[in-house]
């Protein structure tokens, strides 16, 4: 679909400066229409065009609904929408049409009328179908809002911010990013000339889409409302543009252009007017990709709190619900770290008290996904301190000089810290048996040296004994 299947203001230009017959001949000639009354709209098609007119009473007037709400402004009814079987029924109505390529759609506000080419819907999708009378319809609210004073390049941005994601928009931001490395981009002040807008349109309508969704971004979809209806009492967008967002457009612009890589990066998928879709964020909190999930969240809230006035309060809620839990999550995950890193330095104590805290808080979350690793380390920290107690108990044994008891607990210390991989501790156990090897020789030796001490005197005691008296 091109760029061109939008030109709306353009067609409606055209025909009003060459059509010359009265509107209502116009609008009869070559069809014989016929008519569907839906609540807000006047459907007229023609013969054999029933089935598409009841495609369109199925969801026009909920669309108009979707705009009313969107913009507190309910523009009168009914509407016409005018479905042409083909384009060439539409140029014998509309000559000059045949010079603009492409035209798909488009609105006269005067006439209060939506025209839609069927033929040139065929290859759409159905969100497409919908989007052209999202698009057309927004030009006459629009137009109301700002008594037809809002220029041509705001004209198309608000026209397609009203649409819904679709394969178009892809496309549009395709063309966005090609024009920003290009250098291609236009200056705010072309979007009151209309030529300029419609003859690049491949370049302008993506950018003003982008400015549209800057200003909305921005300050809310409120003010964009308010910036439509204060045009409607300024002189030009530019004075509008100061007395609604507070700063020049030549400030605005640059405030744009250093968005517009955001924009690019994925940006373009948020939009005021629909809910604003947790479903990525409550992926990854699933996931438990906390970090991620908590960085997407804190730039989510950050916008929906700037969108209170289109987007519902319990999205907001879910939001800072998750990053609750992300946040949980996140220190779980510096828990574990930490008892990780505590293992490393041979502090088992504080490994374990870390490792109970990650448990608690995974726990809470109801996160299994890390018990294997904790489990592990929580073994490594288990033997660690069933070591640090063998060693402790190794030294009081020695200090009661149960050398053998206390050589044998320090084997046993020795050989788990070494399993452990803590050199140091392993050394300060070996050192202790080596020492206490040494205590229990110099022990035996001092044992042999009082036993022959204790042997001499006694001979010694012998040799010199007195004879007992003879009485």
């Amino acid at each position: 679909m091109g760029y061109a299947l939008r030109m709306g203001l353009a067609a409606l230009t055209l025909l009003l400066a060459l059509c010359t017959a009265p509107a209502a001949a116009l609008a009869q000639a070559g069809v014989d229409w016929q008519e569907r009354a839906t609540g807000q709209f006047t459907i007229l098609y023609g013969p054999g065009g029933e089935a598409e007119a009841e495609r369109y009473a199925a969801f026009t007037d909920a669309i108009y609904e979707e705009i009313a709400t969107a913009f507190s402004f309910r523009t009168a009814t009914p509407l016409t929408l005018r479905l042409y079987p083909s384009a060439e029924d539409y140029y014998q109505v509309n000559p000059a049409a045949r010079n603009v390529p492409g035209v798909v759609a488009h609105a006269d506000f005067r006439r209060r009328e939506l025209v839609v080419i069927v033929e040139r819907t065929l290859q759409q999708t159905e969100e497409e179908v919908r989007n052209n009378v999202r698009h057309e319809l927004t030009h006459i609210v629009v137009a109301d809002l700002s008594e037809g004073r809002l220029n041509t390049g705001f004209q198309e941005g608000v026209a397609q911010y009203m649409e819904r994601p679709s394969g178009e928009l892809e496309r549009r931001i395709q063309s966005l990013r090609a024009s920003s490395e290009q250098g291609l981009l236009l200056p705010w002040s072309a979007f009151d000339d209309r030529n300029q807008i419609y003859g690049a349109p491949e370049i302008s309508y993506p950018q003003t889409l982008s400015v549209v969704a800057f200003l909305v971004d921005r300050a809310g979809f409120a003010k964009l409302r308010e910036f439509l209806t204060v045009t409607a009492r300024s002189s030009g967008y530019r004075s509008a543009l100061e007395r609604v967002y507070g700063a020049s457009p030549a400030t605005l612009e640059a405030e744009w252009l250093e968005w517009l890589p955001s924009y690019l990066a994925g940006g373009y998928r948020r939009s005021a007017i629909e809910v604003y879709d947790l479903g990525f964020a409550r992926g990854l909190v699933e996931q438990g990709n906390y970090a991620a999930a908590s960085e997407e969240l804190k730039q989510a809230i950050d916008w929906l709190q700037r969108q209170t006035d289109t987007q519902p309060a319990e999205v907001l809620a879910e939001a800072e619900a998750l990053l609750a839990r992300s946040e949980e999550g996140m220190r779980a995950e510096s828990l574990a770290e930490g008892a990780r890193q505590a293992l490393e330095q041979a502090d088992y104590q504080r490994a374990q008290e870390l490792i109970d805290g990650a448990r608690t808080v995974y726990g809470r979350l109801g996160d299994t996904r890390q018990d294997a690793v904790l489990a592990i380390y929580a073994e490594r920290a288990a033997r660690g301190l069933r070591a640090t107690q063998q060693l402790a108990t190794a030294d009081a044994l020695a200090q009661s000089l149960r050398y053998p008891e206390a050589r044998a607990a320090a084997d046993q210390a020795a050989g788990e810290f070494a399993a452990l991989g803590d050199e140091i501790r392993a050394g300060n156990a070996l050192s202790l048996r080596t020492t206490l090897d040494q205590r229990q020789r110099w022990l035996g030796l001092a044992l042999v040296v009082i036993g022959l001490i204790g042997a001499g005197l006694s001979l010694f005691a012998r040799v010199f004994a007195r004879p007992a008296e003879v009485w």
